[in-house]
């Protein structure tokens, strides 16, 4: 099958008669659509945005892997141009998008100055999540939607039948649990004098007062927040619970909000979950792997009938810098 291969697109930033000339190579091409190395380039420095482990100097076999990544996409792309794939409220989702991602930073200029850092322009960065939108949405219409339900239902309830493990709740203890939370901006003699006075709830509580009168008599003086909590025995705070009798209250324990008093109202043995309880949860797994099972084939597919090809000299080549 005959290829048509570009191998070079030249950008030229005027400005002067001394304007730099970038050499930006073609690296790989789909049907109609080039892949240059500057998109490759952008993909790192995404993954880099959005904290994912990253080389400063990717291997050709990291290169390749993420390159067959936007590969695929295009071939998505490409089809989901075809059947009319849309977003809908496509700017309000972009913008959704990429502030989950700025959410990741301290503030608004920690985020820019991650964008300058990694040379990674605002309108890239949207263009990015719009295609990864329309590539979700393709693969929920044509794929995901798709898969038989009933097909479906069958696989749940075989999954259920030999799974049924993994759908025990673990043994768990109830209780009472009286918080007293120490600020962080709270200087040292305001902590000793909150430690003071917890020692002092603590000895009413112990000499039988309830929760509900040893909170009235220091809510004005401490912070408190009352709960009935329910967790796994095996963890740190389920142990410490499981150790105490019925209804026995605990010495202040000193947790990273400040301190905590609980007092054990009952341990729960482990139990089943209902078919009931989980048929939706496993079916949406079913239908998710039954999708991609799908969508994989397709991608064969159209890699096998489509006009496609990796560039490896210009993927391997560095890129050059006229002036």
């Amino acid at each position: 099958m005959q290829r048509c291969i570009i191998f070079f697109l030249l950008l030229c930033i005027s400005g002067n008669t001394s304007a730099q000339v970038i050499i930006d190579a073609v690296i790989a091409v789909v049907n109609t659509d080039a892949i240059t190395r500057s998109e490759l380039e952008n993909e790192f420095r995404i993954a880099a945005i959005m904290g994912k482990p990253t080389t400063e100097t990717p291997t050709a076999a990291e290169k390749r892997a993420v390159l067959e990544t936007i590969i695929n996409r295009k071939f998505v792309l490409q089809e989901s141009d075809q059947i009319g794939v849309v977003v809908a409220e496509r700017d309000a989702q972009i913008a959704a998008q990429i502030a989950e991602i700025r959410a990741r930073y301290a503030s608004q200029t920690d985020f820019q100055n991650a964008l300058e850092q990694y040379q990674l322009e605002t309108e890239t960065l949207k263009m990015w999540v719009y295609e990864q939108l329309i590539y979700g949405e393709f693969f929920r219409r044509k794929f995901f939607n798709a898969v038989n339900s009933a097909e479906v239902e069958r696989l749940t309830k075989s999954y259920y039948e030999k799974n049924k493990e993994e759908f025990v709740v673990p043994p768990t203890v109830t209780f009472y649990s009286l918080l007293i939370v120490v600020p962080d901006a709270t200087s040292e003699t305001e902590k000793q004098n909150t430690t003071d006075l917890t020692q002092k709830l603590s000895e009413r509580l112990q000499n039988g007062e309830t929760f509900e009168t040893a909170r009235k008599a220091y809510e004005t003086q401490l912070s408190l927040q009352f709960k009935v909590l329910t967790v796994e025995t095996h963890t740190p705070l389920g142990t410490v619970v499981t150790e105490l009798q019925t209804f026995e209250r605990s010495q202040p324990l000193v947790v990273e909000e400040g301190y905590q008093i609980v007092e054990r109202i009952r341990n729960n043995p482990p139990r089943q979950k209902a078919y009931s309880e989980v048929s939706e949860a496993i079916a949406e797994r079913v239908r998710q792997e039954q999708a991609e099972k799908q969508f994989e084939a397709w991608l064969n597919g159209q890699k096998e009938e489509g006009i496609w090809h990796i560039l490896d000299n210009a993927l391997t080549r560095r890129e050059n810098e006229v002036k």
